[in-house]
């Protein structure tokens, strides 16, 4: 037997109420991307002054209006907290979700496929989120408007110091609450907006990731281009025997200038030595110049 005294945890919603309960989610983000998006004034409308209090306030009743006023403040700095970790987290999606933009673009450039198409929209429409997410953000830390107990309240019009009057701090502390949590539910639209924008765009962008993966692996690949920038030195066994060979033919010349052959026969053999010989050269050295025609 359960204590009646206890609260349960919420519990699942069931198949017939899930119809209202997805249109009343949609009510809802309508009204948060509305928010999102209109301007506001910087001040809650005023209420009316508490009235002065009948009976005498006892301390524990001032106690307690002190304990309303501080709780309310806890609230506002908690969300304030809130939007700035969905800020920071937005500093990181922001380069993130533009790198896989221009990735995507420079890769698939020239591919119309439906999977390119389709990964595009979701990148777009996580943009589209995220940048929403991002104002909502801003929003929510800007909002600085907070009532509290100044000057007037110990100092009154002549300048003089006021008698310390329980009933009238009470109810400067009940209206400085009222005006701030009025201000925090303000506050507190903006955070919930710049969650679920962000939370948004996040599932999109993993959505994306999915096909956008396959679209890349299935992408032809081009041939392979090698460019050889600077002097390739050509070296083998066959390089070694023409050059001792063009030795020995040029031993041979010198030979043959100190017989009886021909002038002209021993200069065009040496032509053609060195015709060979810078050929080889430029096996080695592509940068040597070319033999000059004869």
């Amino acid at each position: 037997m359960s204590f009646p005294y206890i609260a349960e945890p919420p519990r699942p919603i069931r198949h017939r109420e899930l119809a209202p309960y997805i249109r009343q989610v949609l009510v809802r983000l309508r009204f948060i991307v509305w928010q999102i998006l209109v301007p506001f004034r910087s001040n809650p409308e005023e209420i009316p002054a508490i009235p002065e209090p009948k009976n005498e306030i006892d301390p524990e009743q001032l106690e307690q209006s002190q304990w309303l006023f501080d709780q309310a403040e806890k609230r506002r700095v908690h969300l304030e907290q809130k939007a700035q970790s969905t800020f920071g987290l937005m500093t990181f999606l922001v380069p993130l979700l533009a790198s896989l933009f221009v990735f995507l673009i420079s890769k698939t450039a020239g591919v119309s496929t439906v999977s390119r198409s389709f990964v595009l929209t979701l990148l777009t429409l996580a943009a589209v989120l995220l940048l929403l997410g991002f104002i909502s953000a801003v929003r929510a830390v800007s909002v600085k408007a907070i009532q509290s107990l100044y000057l007037q309240s110990v100092v009154d019009e002549t300048g003089e110091v006021r008698k310390f009057d329980k009933p009238f701090r009470l109810r400067g502390l009940l209206w400085c609450t009222s005006m701030n949590e009025a201000m925090n539910d303000h506050l507190a639209q903006f955070v919930k907006g710049a969650h679920l924008m962000t939370a948004g765009a996040v599932i999109l962008v993993t959505v994306a990731a999915v096909p956008a993966a396959i679209m890349l692996n299935n992408l032809p690949t081009g041939p392979t281009v090698t460019k050889i920038v600077g002097t390739v030195d050509v070296a083998s066994g066959e390089l070694t025997r023409l050059r001792a060979e063009l030795t020995t033919i040029r031993r041979d010349l010198t030979a043959l200038e100190r017989s009886s052959v021909s002038p002209k026969e021993i200069v065009a053999v040496k032509n053609k030595v060195a015709d060979l010989e810078l050929s080889l050269k430029k096996l080695q050295d592509p940068a040597a110049p070319r033999a000059p025609r004869r």
